[in-house]
């Protein structure tokens, strides 16, 4: 149902200029104040609205928050079980802390590697002296061909034992580095999974609403709560045939159904861009002027001010005969332009002026 802004009405009386043997009632143009608008119905939503949502299934063992309480950006509310999932990133730590030892220079495997390293280099330095002499030696003929070519193949195998073992040391960073990464990639899925059993606020705000109550099982995709923040804000439902005629910026006079004998201004700062197919209606959403405390989901009425004019010539509204024409004292049907026009006034652009006394039409 419509309400009155009475605001901006300036109501005129009719001025009764005569009445024939049939009581017909004529009038003559006035001067009144007129306001045009939309009727829209809506509700209270508020500027930031946030559901909580499981990405994990369990039975909800703690909740932190009730309706009504306010949350922090990042505040913990709910908790699912989870000890398989607590079991699982307990082996992922332990795993990835094994795998960050065996990287470590100090690590039993390395240590090995490098011991033999170290070793092979010491027998290379006899090797390589060995070499050196009997190397001398040969061209004298002091030593027979024989025994330096068994000194240059022990020189040579010593030498190929170090490039093993640095191969092996390579080799055992190489593999420790791909476990780690592995391994802490292994940490992480874990200990999102473990997350996901611990919901959290995203906004800051008041508890709107609850879903779900300790003890009950929590299923993937479920909602636990609402969470709003931020300003309330009018969301209000156009007609199909109205929405040419909402613009940004325009005043709305609103009541709320818990209060509807008094009403709020607010500013239209957004228009919905598509068709809405559930309210089957456009949708808009407005500011309100002055800070108000505001309960989300109130259902509201709205008159949206398209246009107001001050004194201005018009008619009663049940005057105006389809196709936008009136009826004289004398039963002349005259065309007129019509502007603003609402429920009891229509303005009159052209056509007739404060001289013209015009009548009802006879109902038949």
């Amino acid at each position: 149902m419509k309400f009155q802004i009475v605001k901006y009405y300036s109501f005129i009386p009719i001025l009764l200029v005569g009445f024939s043997c049939s009581q017909v009632e004529t009038v003559i143009p006035e001067k009144v104040d007129i306001v045009d608008v939309v009727f829209a119905s809506g509700q209270i939503v508020m500027e930031q609205e946030y559901q909580v949502t499981s990405s994990a299934e369990g039975y909800l063992v703690a909740a932190n928050v009730s309706e009504g309480d306010s949350v922090k950006n990042g505040m913990p509310m709910f908790q699912l079980s989870n000890e398989v999932e607590v079991e699982q990133l307990s082996n992922a730590q332990i795993n990835y802390q094994d795998a960050l030892r065996k990287l470590q220079p100090s690590s039993p495997e390395q240590a090995q590697l490098r011991l033999q390293i170290e070793q092979a280099r010491v027998q290379l330095d006899s090797d390589k002296s060995n070499y050196e002499r009997y190397e001398k030696l040969v061209k004298s003929g002091a030593v027979s061909k024989v025994d330096f070519d068994r000194i240059q193949l022990q020189y040579e195998s010593s030498k190929r034992q170090i490039e093993i073992h640095e191969e092996s040391l390579s080799n055992l960073i190489e593999q420790s580095e791909l476990q780690l990464k592995n391994a802490e990639m292994q940490l992480n899925i874990n200990q999102k999974a473990v997350n996901d059993f611990y919901l959290s606020s995203s906004i800051s705000g008041v508890v709107l609403q609850l879903f779900k109550e300790q003890g009950e099982l929590v299923r993937r995709g479920e909602t636990l709560a609402k969470v709003g923040g931020g300003k309330p804000l009018a969301k209000l439902f156009i007609a199909e045939e109205d929405i040419n005629r909402i613009a940004l910026g325009q005043k709305v006079a609103v009541a709320l159904n818990t209060n509807p004998n008094s009403y709020e201004m607010a500013t239209i700062f957004k228009i919905y861009p598509s068709f809405d197919e559930q309210s089957q209606s456009f949708i808009c959403e407005a500011q309100f002027d002055t800070s108000i405390q505001l309960f989300a989901n109130t259902q509201l009425q709205a008159n949206i001010i398209i246009g107001k004019k001050q004194q201005t010539l018009a008619i009663p509204s049940e005057y105006l005969l389809e196709g936008d024409s009136v009826l004289t004292k004398g039963g002349e049907q005259i065309p007129v332009n019509v502007g603003i026009r609402n429920n009891e006034w229509v303005e009159v652009v052209s056509g007739i002026s404060e001289r013209d006394e015009i009548k009802k039409q006879k109902k038949s």
